[in-house]
């Protein structure tokens, strides 16, 4: 596309405007002043197309897979190639896709024959894969009559991390391997054999090897040490009620973080999403490669419409998890349906496993005590029915807790901190 520069209206003004005028009050230069004229037109005729020459000869590339985290400053490698045997002033904008934000609308380079490199900066908004596909180019004409615009294929795809650089993350490695483990006193006696030895004066009747005792003719009794390597699942709600107020958002974070956490602590760490069935499963496993992958298959989780079935799950992981690990859900259970369906159902995973669902604390469920005071009787009333669902939840807990599982309710701001905890207490009083 060609748009006229504010030059040709400067000449329009200054040479054809008075070649005309010229023409039309003396009839004697009517010849030369057409002469003008048309030069002029041939000029900007030959500069147009000039210009459509140059444009093409831009063209432009970047890598293919961009990787940035939400929240943090990045830069986009584009590469300008000047294909011409001169210098051109190129005007270059980068039309970010939804969910980039960048705070540079137009840069102007100078570039040289060849190659050059431009650092574009952006911001990712909103995680998951964004398609970066045009850049916008415009360079003046020769004679600068004319500014050639063009739009120029650049196929990049740009993929936002959940955002993990906060002081909560920057605490597991600052700490030893087994920080919590080390600060508190362990509790219990662990529940992985290590060897046998000759029975002392207090040990316990229960620890005593009979086999060996019969067989050394002496007693003996089991040592046991605390388990390091055991596994942990977090499984994400990914259904409906998750989409409300970023809850999946926290989710996601919450659950890289607990990677993070069981991989400083030693154990073997595994992924499940799900919603209306089971979407995706990684085993669990240790190491940083086994985390990226994580980190892979979770990063571009969203919410969908539908509700989570709970039976389905259940049976899955009845089936697929044989030995005992530990559960922890992040689900929204504020709906009376999905929570009695929950309560109903998790004894089928109860048995043999140790679960921990975490459920966030919305705007519309706190007791009704806590905060500002009401302002209105509208006010009052949706307090009113914060408590009420408080109560529900409470009703909920003792429910779970009678089976085995237990309930936290969380808080959007510190649902890493609190789950973390919550592994860390399961680690040191040894209930795996």
């Amino acid at each position: 596309m060609i748009v006229p520069h504010s030059r040709i209206l400067l000449a329009a003004a200054f040479v054809v405007l008075p070649a005309a005028t010229l023409a039309g009050i003396v009839p004697a230069m009517a010849l030369p002043c057409a002469g003008i004229l048309a030069a002029c037109f041939a000029a900007s005729v030959v500069d147009a197309l000039l210009s459509r020459q140059r444009v093409a000869a831009l063209t432009a590339g970047a890598p293919d897979l961009v990787r940035i985290t939400k929240d943090v400053r990045a830069e986009v490698p584009i590469t300008l190639e000047n294909r011409s045997a001169r210098t051109l002033s190129v005007r270059a904008g980068l039309a970010m896709p939804a969910g980039i934000a960048s705070e540079r609308i137009a840069e102007s380079v100078a570039l040289q024959p060849g190659r050059s490199a431009l650092a574009w900066p952006c911001t990712g908004t909103t995680r998951g894969d964004h398609a970066l596909r045009d850049l916008h180019v415009e360079t003046p004409s020769p004679l600068g009559l004319w500014l050639a615009r063009a739009r120029v294929r650049v196929e990049c795809n740009l993929r936002v991390y959940p955002n993990l650089r906060d002081r909560p993350t920057a605490a597991l490695f600052l700490r030893a391997p087994n920080a919590g483990m080390r600060v508190h006193r362990q509790v219990g006696k662990g529940r992985e054999f290590e060897r046998l030895r000759e029975y002392m004066p207090g040990d316990s009747y229960e620890d005593i090897h009979w086999k060996a005792t019969a067989h050394r003719r002496t007693p003996v009794v089991k040592l046991y040490q605390v388990e390091h390597a055991q596994e942990v699942y977090v499984l994400v709600d990914a259904s409906r009620l998750s989409a409300r107020e970023q809850i999946l958002e926290s989710y996601v974070t919450a659950a890289l973080h607990l990677a993070l956490a069981a991989e400083r602590q030693g154990d073997r760490f595994g992924l499940i999403t799900f919603s209306d069935r089971p979407h995706s499963m990684v085993r669990a496993r240790s190491g940083m490669d086994h985390f990226r992958l994580c980190r892979e298959t979770i990063y571009n989780l969203q919410p969908r419409r539908v509700s989570p079935d709970f039976r389905e799950l259940f049976t899955s992981l009845q089936l697929n998890l044989r030995r005992r690990s530990l559960l922890i859900f992040f689900t929204a259970l504020d709906d009376a349906l999905l929570a009695e369906t929950f309560a109903r159902e998790v004894s089928l995973v109860a048995r043999r496993h140790l679960v921990l669902v975490n459920v966030m604390r919305t705007a519309g469920s706190q007791p009704l005590f806590e905060g500002d005071t009401p302002a209105d009787v509208e006010a009052s009333y949706r307090a009113l029915a914060g408590q009420m669902l408080c109560n529900k939840m409470r009703e909920l807990q003792i429910a779970l807790h009678n089976r085995g599982v237990r309930l936290s309710v969380v808080d959007p701001q510190n649902i890493k901190a609190q789950a973390t905890a919550a592994y860390l207490e399961i680690k040191r009083r040894q209930l795996l």
